[in-house]
């Protein structure tokens, strides 16, 4: 639609001729005018639609049942081939270990897609504190156009340390669940510690206490006003 009307304008620009003259402050207030935009928002991380360029959409869409028969928000393929270069790592506050290494607090594999199909940005009329007319810039939401949360968050979270001497740092860490040292008891009471395996759930996963994934539509219907608290509009007001 750019490409389009960019177009249309330069043919406009080659055909006619304006003169165009000077309006002073009062003229100024007294103009009026309609005008607006409708916007569409896509926010992508590590997943396949960020990676592929040439995708127009994060889902195709099947044309007889409305639903989408193939997604683009799955992990992408060059995270999957290294999960530490997708990861988002930061040192709270320069907190050391015991040895003096630095702590960092580190999302693995962290992702998502955040789409709005549209919302509308124009100009509106407010009443202000003074009672007076006031111009206000509006932002509209509409509730048949959900804000669509696909595979946010990440896989798990996790503290970490390195010997800090920037070789090899905590947030590089690539530790996965393999196995652990668990108790094989014996009939008297007495164990001995042996190497188990850990459940399919957590085979191969990397290192962490606690993972995130947020899925689904967020609804709004509505609209925000921005204007500036002490403009009134008058010939001495700045806004």
């Amino acid at each position: 639609m750019l490409k389009k009307l960019s177009l249309a304008t330069l043919l406009c620009t080659s055909f006619t001729h304006a003169n165009l003259i000077a309006l002073d402050q009062h003229e100024l207030t007294q103009a009026t005018g309609q005008g607006g935009a409708d916007l569409s928002w896509t926010l992508s991380l590590n997943h396949e639609y960020a990676e592929n360029l040439e995708l127009n959409s994060i889902s195709k869409i099947n044309a007889l049942s409305g639903m989408p028969d193939e997604v683009y928000y799955r992990y992408g393929a060059k995270c999957a081939e290294n999960n530490v270069m997708c990861r988002l790592a930061f040192a709270p506050n320069n907190h050391t270990d015991e040895n003096g290494n630095q702590k960092w607090l580190v999302f693995k594999q962290i992702q998502g897609t955040v789409q709005i199909d549209k919302f509308s940005l124009d100009g509106t009329t407010i009443i202000n504190h003074k009672n007076d007319p006031q111009t206000a810039m509006q932002l509209k939401f509409y509730d048949d156009k959900p804000l669509k949360i696909r595979n946010l968050g990440f896989a798990t979270m996790a503290i970490e340390t390195g010997t800090g001497d920037g070789a090899n740092e905590g947030y590089a860490n690539s530790e996965v669940y393999t196995n652990y040292l668990g108790r094989n008891y014996q009939q008297d009471g007495s164990y001995s510690l042996v190497q188990q395996d850990v459940p399919l759930f957590d085979q191969g996963a990397e290192k962490g206490f606690m993972g995130l994934n947020i899925h689904g539509n967020m609804h709004m219907s509505g609209n925000v006003k921005i204007f500036s608290y002490n403009c009134t509009g008058s010939a001495a007001s700045r806004c």
